[in-house]
């Protein structure tokens, strides 16, 4: 998202736009852009510097650590400020800080919680699975001897 430094002003200027998903740029395999991205600023300017508030808003798709389906992951951050100093260039880029905000809002391994439709929490998963060990059972012999040491 870039803006021209001539249009800003001293009185605030109101920012309400829609830009792409695409900004973010995701590359892991188990997160997708969803939604655009929602942009509401406020935008000012003195003699030294010029402030960007307001806040992003958006979603994408993150598959469940636990389950493995995919589900709808909001992202709001409501304090998004970027602040530039003198002096100023012709166009401002917030493309980047956008970008960074939304990114550190994103969790490590997602988890569809009781909130999401269809989400796992509460559900016996492995009902008719049962628990295996991937070493055979020589590996336990070899611990007792461990422990009896």
């Amino acid at each position: 998202m870039k803006i021209l430094t001539s249009i800003l002003a001293a009185e605030t200027l109101m920012i309400d736009s829609s830009i792409h998903a695409s900004l973010l740029d995701l590359k892991e395999p188990h997160i997708k852009e969803h939604a655009p991205i929602q942009i509401h600023l406020t935008a000012y300017k003195d003699e030294e510097e010029i402030y960007f508030n307001g806040n992003l808003k958006t979603s994408v798709l993150i598959q469940c650590g636990r389950c493995c389906q995919w589900f709808e992951y909001p992202i709001e951050i409501s304090n998004f400020s970027v602040q530039v100093h003198a002096p100023f260039p012709e166009v401002i880029d917030l493309s980047n800080r956008i970008r960074e905000d939304i990114l550190l809002a994103l969790p490590m391994i997602g988890f569809c919680g009781p909130e999401v439709a269809n989400g796992c929490f509460g559900k016996e998963l492995f009902e008719d699975h049962k628990e295996t060990s991937i070493h055979d059972a020589g590996i336990w012999k070899i611990l007792e001897k461990i422990i009896k040491r």
